[in-house]
């Protein structure tokens, strides 16, 4: 098929969405809503993957403009003439497919516009509402998603749930060339890689951490992200003792490539995300076998049975936990347990080879939907 990808930003996700598309076989063609300045993505597009040139993705979205980028939608969909269009975010990217009136049609969901961008604003749940109620297809990576979806309009049965997987092959259990760099060998290294933004509570992680390293002396906590609160999340870290500010490392966002090292090179994966889908670190963390604890959200519940694949807190609960983690330096046989389990689920469940095809299948399903709806007018 002829695919016409729009999305946001450029990020990591849509470098693995592109990628499996043209692997699947499909002639893809990538447009971009806005540059937010971020950077997210330092990988080239694949190459054969074909950039649409307009007059957009240069800067941040602004709502003022979208009945321009409505019309430039149209004219690039002429010009263009795909197959179907695959969309996402739902509240702005989905929306202006709708209102530029584009069939076939996948709607996505990122997980954050469903899980938490509706909640917030009212505009945003009505533009999320009117693209599901608009488009032909939804895909999502975990029941939750769907279930939202359902109730601003979406046909359940027009619906393909996949995780967005990894790659079991590359992100496996194995011996670590950075350990030696930022941990000594008695240190409990702990993980945090979620972007420093309120929607992944950071915030939670670092005031537990403060907590419970007032207490063990062996925790250490490495910072992989970078983000808007950077600032204030440091300020509350310079409140504690200095010897326990020394054994944050506030490393930075690295590249994808890199990030299979520090996987390996970990003792204990952290999220407090209060929203999120199937978080694909969180997939990768079990696929090298690091132990797991996560807040209790429906995404993490997915994937996390407590005691079994990994641990939970109760989302917010910083002093549960700080407890928690002082109780994983003290109980490593039991994360190891958990860590093999939850390998094995990755295996069955989270093989990115397999689960990328369920896309065509969504896109089939979606030019179905638009053949019937076309019919009835």
């Amino acid at each position: 098929m002829k695919v016409l990808y729009f999305t946001r930003d450029y990020t990591p996700h849509d470098f693995r969405f592109l990628n499996a598309l043209v692997e699947i076989g499909h002639e893809v063609h990538y447009l971009r809503l806005e540059d937010s300045g971020r950077n997210l993505e330092s990988r080239p597009l694949p190459s054969t993957v074909h950039p649409v040139e307009w007059n957009w993705g240069k800067e941040p979205f602004q709502m003022k403009d979208a009945e321009t980028i409505v019309r430039d939608l149209k004219q690039i969909w002429d010009r263009i003439q795909p197959d179907i269009i695959h969309s996402g975010p739902l509240p702005d990217v989905s929306w202006l497919t709708a209102k530029a009136g584009l069939h076939p049609h996948a709607a996505m969901s990122w997980g954050f516009d469903l899980m938490h961008d509706i909640e917030v604003d009212p505009v945003m749940r009505s533009n999320a509402a009117e693209a599901l109620q608009t488009a032909d297809w939804f895909l999502g990576d975990c029941y939750v998603e769907r279930d939202a979806a359902v109730k601003l309009g979406l046909d359940e049965a027009h619906t393909t749930i996949f995780p967005w997987g990894i790659d079991p092959r590359r992100f496996k259990h194995g011996i670590s060339q950075v350990r030696s760099q930022i941990a000594a060998e008695q240190d409990f290294l702990m993980l945090s890689l979620r972007s420093l933004e309120p929607n992944y509570s950071v915030e939670t992680t670092v005031r537990a951490f403060l907590q419970a390293a007032a207490v063990e002396p062996r925790l250490k906590l490495l910072m992989l992200a970078d983000g808007s609160q950077l600032q204030s999340l440091r300020a509350i870290a310079a409140q504690a003792p200095a010897a326990i500010q020394q054994r944050i490392n506030w490393y930075g966002r690295i590249p994808n490539e890199q990030l299979v090292d520090f996987y390996r090179a970990s003792d204990l994966y952290l999220s407090a995300s209060i929203t999120d889908g199937s978080s694909v670190s969180l997939l990768e963390a079990m696929g090298c076998e690091v132990p797991v604890l996560v807040s209790a959200i429906p995404g993490n519940l997915e994937w996390v049975t407590e005691g079994k694949t990994g641990y939970l807190f109760k989302t917010g609960a910083t002093g549960e936990l700080a407890e928690k983690m002082l109780w994983c330096t003290q109980n490593q046989d039991a994360l190891r347990r958990t860590a093999a389990a939850a390998r094995q689920q990755i295996e069955e469940k989270a093989d990115w080879d397999k689960n990328k095809f369920r896309l065509t299948e969504a896109y089939q399903g979606a030019l179905s939907v638009s053949r019937e709806r076309s019919g009835k007018f």
